[in-house]
């Protein structure tokens, strides 16, 4: 799609087609847009003669073309006006993936909200105006990793459809002679968030290597993190395309933030990873890397600082894989099947 704002990208499809979703992103990074293309890929299978619009506020980089050909018409608009670009689709159902979009409760349509762990006090940011009902909440894990009460936020349906993400295995060789670090710091938050994300896991190098052998540092960087700048102690940077999962695979290690869709594809592999949580306002991080980091090896814990170089030491100094999470089937389908019930 060409870089433009309020624009719109509307491949040529049958207008005779019935119009259904259209998804509706948030700014805050790829995984909103990763998670959404992966149900529409479910929508567009089991029922191929619908047509699927997405409405944006950010490009969708990231996303490769073949996935995004599974929608007749990109649209990038400002959350303000996200809701009118939305009827203008002529959709027959608004698919939001936890963001709040003023105004979609007077479109007369069906609403889904697609949510993925959030703070109980957050819950609220997505309440309805005039008290309207959402007419299916789809939680992106399983019922009893996380899932919020009808009190905390109005829905006439629930489905939790369990775990969304790209599966992509253990990785198959032996160890390198001189270890790379795989660094993946995302593009979601700020400058300010990543200027401190990135002091954090400097410093971790730093220690470690004074006491590691010798091993390579390489950054990810993707096209929404650029401006961003890069580590100081980065020794190559690499832009990682649309295929992050498989270099998460590849790799020796890997240092990430907590994001829902990082923490998934990094499970499902046998890398050993250190995650390093950042702030976010409906994401809790820190409490996602205390669960999943003793999981997939460490956590960064600013109380305990040195814990972290501790353990990256240890494992390039004596290299293991580790066992591959089993998450369960991804749960797109099930989130399609619920969304085509509706009409």
């Amino acid at each position: 799609p060409a870089p433009l704002r309020n624009s719109a990208i509307s491949p040529s499809a049958s207008t005779r087609a019935k119009c259904l979703p259209s998804p509706v992103t948030s700014k805050s990074g790829l995984g909103h847009l990763r998670r959404v293309v992966t149900i529409a890929q479910a929508l567009k299978a089991l029922a191929p003669k619908r047509r699927l619009h997405l409405v944006s506020n950010a490009l969708p980089l990231g996303i490769p073309e073949n996935e995004l050909s599974v929608f007749a018409g990109i649209r990038i608009a400002d959350r303000a006006v996200m809701a009118g670009a939305a009827a203008k689709t002529g959709a027959g159902i608004l698919v939001l993936d936890t963001i709040s979009v003023p105004g979609v409760e007077g479109l007369g349509l069906p609403l889904v909200l697609v949510l993925r762990e959030t703070p109980e006090g957050q819950l609220h940011r997505f309440d309805l105006a005039g008290g309207r009902a959402w007419d299916l909440v789809v939680i992106a894990n399983p019922a009893g990793h996380w899932m919020p009460a009808n009190a905390m936020l109005r829905a006439r349906q629930w489905a939790a459809v369990g775990w969304i993400y790209r599966s992509s295995g253990a990785r198959q060789g032996g160890h390198a002679a001189r270890p790379a670090v795989l660094v993946a710091t995302g593009g979601g938050g700020t400058v300010q968030t990543a200027g401190a994300l990135y002091a954090a896991i400097d410093a971790v190098f730093c220690r470690a290597r004074q006491h590691a052998p010798p091993f390579e540092v390489v950054q990810a960087i993707g096209p929404r993190a650029t401006g961003f700048g890069q580590l100081a102690q980065a020794d190559r940077i690499i832009d990682p395309g649309p295929a992050l999962n498989v270099l998460f695979r590849d790799a020796d290690l890997v240092i990430s933030t907590a994001g829902y869709n990082s923490v998934l594809e990094l499970a499902v592999t046998d890398t050993p990873t250190l995650l390093v949580p950042i702030p976010r306002s409906i994401d809790d991080q820190a409490g996602r890397a205390r669960k999943w980091g003793p999981v997939l090896g460490a956590w960064h814990d600013e109380a305990a600082p040195l814990a972290a170089a501790d353990w990256l030491v240890q494992q390039i100094a004596r290299p293991a894989r580790r066992t591959p999470v089993d998450l369960g089937p991804s749960g797109e389908d099930t989130a399609a099947e619920a969304i085509l019930r509706l009409g």
